[in-house]
């Protein structure tokens, strides 16, 4: 956020997070820009999570424990109105975990994570080149969302000519990934026209 929003000034909305989605961990980086387009908010993010790679390694013990110790504060801290613990709870009825004291947990779990552990996960899973220099073939999903405006922000956004073509547009658009992934439906979607399950 820092790096990327204030001193960059590349979006004026910057966020990272953990998730999980039925049952898949993950990250999520979000970035809103007016004055760069979407390939060039995916392409800094990477070039930040290599760059916070050197940040890891030369960060000192007494600053790693400051962060575990802020972010098991933050993770313990009290929900602030009854619409927000209830949309907890809720999320975790719909994602089937059922595990109301998570937080708890995680924080439990924290007191035993040194900082070589979180350097080494970190490698494996989000930074985004092989220590030879090589791209890695991590698993990632960007979704550009480019909105109706000009300039900068607009570049690759599909031109349509007629609106109405929009739908066969998306059409096309869903039919090549369904192919890119063999037609893999995960158990939760057949795919087709009007055929979602």
């Amino acid at each position: 956020y820092n790096q990327i929003r204030t001193k960059e000034t590349f979006g004026y909305e910057v966020s990272c997070g953990a998730r999980w989605t039925y049952g898949v961990l993950g990250m999520s980086f979000r970035v809103v820009t007016a004055c760069k387009s979407a390939e060039e908010a995916s392409t800094r993010i990477d070039d930040f999570l290599k760059s916070f790679r050197s940040e890891l390694d030369s960060m000192d013990d007494e600053t790693f424990m400051e962060h575990l110790v802020g972010l098991a504060k933050n993770k313990l801290e009290n929900f602030d109105s009854l619409e927000e613990e209830t949309g907890s709870h809720w999320s975790e009825i719909t994602e089937g975990r059922y595990d109301f004291e998570a937080y708890r947990k995680e924080v439990l779990m924290m007191r035993t994570v040194s900082k070589k552990q979180l350097i080494d996960v970190y490698d494996e899973w989000l930074h985004p080149f092989c220590e030879n220099g090589k791209p890695k073939k991590r698993r990632k999903m960007v979704l550009h969302i480019i909105g109706s405006g000009d300039g900068p922000a607009s570049l690759g956004r599909p031109a349509i000519e007629d609106e109405k073509a929009v739908g066969d547009q998306i059409d096309h658009l869903l039919h090549q990934f369904h192919a890119s992934v063999k037609k893999e439906s995960w158990g939760r979607i057949a795919f087709g026209r009007g055929n979602a399950v």
